[in-house]
């Protein structure tokens, strides 16, 4: 399971609202003065706020505001739900493609297709029904979690 701690800004009947920071490695390699990463991550806000649900096994008691707690989102649904994301448009534009190839039409008729067959797989992607695999859940607030592994 990844995981990642925050501070709980905001409590609601099925789960909280974490702020965690966003950690970058920018700055760190060799390449930090000519890289435009750096100033795209310096520019955007280094807050995030993720809503954690209350998992089924539950033990421990409800984080107040202010809490710090751990949230955590299961690695194989991460996997494969970036696997679809990416990889539906992506099998739909060669498709598109393959098909405009097939029917011997111009080039500039398969690029569009290409095109098309792409954002056909974003929009499939986009209004599939919503995935529960990867919801963050609340593992606990950070002092039990701590004080249990010791």
């Amino acid at each position: 399971m990844l995981s990642e701690s925050g501070k709980v800004i905001a409590v609601e009947c099925d789960g909280v609202w974490v702020e965690t920071l966003k950690l970058s490695t920018c700055g760190q390699c060799r390449a930090r003065h000519g890289c435009g990463q750096k100033l795209l991550v310096a520019a955007d806000s280094n807050l995030t706020c993720i809503k954690a649900f209350y998992s089924s096994d539950s033990t421990h008691g409800r984080p107040q505001l202010g809490d710090d707690v751990l949230i955590g989102v299961d690695e194989t649904a991460m996997v494969l739900d970036a696997l679809l994301s990416y990889g539906l448009p992506l099998l739909c534009m060669f498709l598109a493609l393959a098909g405009a190839s097939y029917s011997d039409v111009a080039e500039i008729f398969m690029m569009l297709a290409a095109v098309v067959g792409l954002l056909i797989g974003g929009g499939i992607v986009r209004f599939l029904p919503n995935r529960k695999g990867v919801r963050p859940q609340l593992l606990g607030q950070l002092s039990s979690v701590i004080s249990v592994g010791d």
